[in-house]
């Protein structure tokens, strides 16, 4: 909606101050810092969960944002609602291939979820990426290049937060697990999965869901093809994309960007259960002890005792991981399936680590 609005607002000079003249030096440079920031957010856990999924477009996302700085750039103090709103300033790009309609800060944004940490973290990589390509100045010196680009953008940031999720009885449970382990949702939740490399030796007072499914007898034999394949890499970070669907996070479980989620990309997305589990034999008992490991990873992360909150967490999570139409497509029981695992619903299952 803000890409039509019309050229007289956002035009000006703001609050009354001087833009600077944009050079094809300028373009560049701002080029270079937007492609640096954008390098920082693919591998920055603390908020690439709303970069992972394959709905984003690469190539538009850098394309809008050297536009909202060259704009901000050039007429400080203005609104930032996509490429319609400076007039003349998409001549200022080199000829590109496609030519993109971005969208105000609030819309691309709009019902993600995002908490004030997460932003912060982004801000941090915005800062980083100007010292290290030598933007002009400092960020807290409104005359200077880098000063500006704060200016300007500081407010816009904000459009980004949603403040009910720096609330624990109002956030999602990813951004509940993020605040509980002092990170982010997905740093959570690789916390919870600890990855193929948790030593089995201290097992019991770690997380380590890969680790302690691993060292279980019972279910290592199941699971060794995956992580011999390339260390487990894909397989957390699939379990992490399902865990986050689960707990109302960004990452959406089979559309993967490669480009942020390299380990699933030589397979391809991430499978269904039943494609992924089949042909492997598990049994009942098997899925049972998957669901007390997960039962036990999810309890390690949050300390004990859990209660309130924590433990509904733990509960929604574990339970849609253990239910009985999960069991259904991943245990083969052949005409016992059913009766297997109805032991499973929420109503019978006694299993709690």
């Amino acid at each position: 909606e803000g890409e039509g609005e019309g050229e007289g607002e956002g035009e000006g000079e703001g609050e009354g101050e001087a833009g600077i003249d944009i050079t094809d030096g300028t373009v560049v440079l701002v080029r270079a810092t937007i492609d640096n920031f954008v390098g920082k957010a693919i591998v920055n856990t603390a908020y690439n969960g709303w970069f992972s999924n394959d709905t984003l477009n690469a190539l538009r996302l850098k394309t809008c944002l050297v536009h909202q700085v060259l704009g901000a750039l050039t007429f400080p103090g203005a609104t930032y609602n996509g490429t319609a709103t400076v007039a003349g300033l998409q001549g200022l790009y080199p000829a590109d291939a496609t030519t993109y309609t971005c969208r105000s800060m609030e819309a691309a944004h709009a019902g993600l979820k995002i908490p004030t940490a997460a932003n912060s973290a982004l801000v941090a990589d915005v800062l980083a990426a100007m010292d290290e390509e030598e933007v002009p100045g400092a960020p807290d010196d409104p005359a200077t290049v880098q000063g500006k680009i704060v200016a300007a953008l500081g407010p816009q940031f904000g459009a980004i937060i949603d403040e009910t999720q720096d609330a624990s009885e109002s956030n999602t449970p990813y951004n509940f697990l993020g605040a509980a382990v002092n990170g982010s949702g997905k740093d959570a939740l690789l916390f919870v999965l600890n990855g193929a490399d948790c030593d089995a030796a201290t097992a019991g007072v770690q997380p380590c869901f890969v680790g302690r499914v691993l060292a279980d007898p019972l279910l290592t034999g199941s699971f060794t093809g995956a992580v011999a394949r390339d260390g487990g890499a894909r397989l957390v970070s699939c379990l992490q994309r399902q865990l986050s669907g689960v707990a109302e996070g960004p990452d959406a479980y089979a559309n993967a960007n490669f480009i942020v989620e390299a380990a699933i990309e030589e397979i391809g997305q991430c499978k269904n259960m039943v494609a992924a589990h089949l042909d492997l034999g598990i049994s009942d008992a098997e899925f049972e002890a998957l669901d007390i490991h997960a039962a036990t990873a999810m309890t390690l992360a949050l300390g004990s005792p859990v209660a309130g909150k924590a433990k509904d967490i733990i509960d929604v999570v574990v339970g849609a991981l253990t239910s009985p139409a999960m069991c259904a497509d991943i245990v083969e029981q052949g005409a016992t399936e059913a009766a297997a695992c109805a032991q499973f619903d929420p109503a019978n299952d006694p299993d709690q680590p």
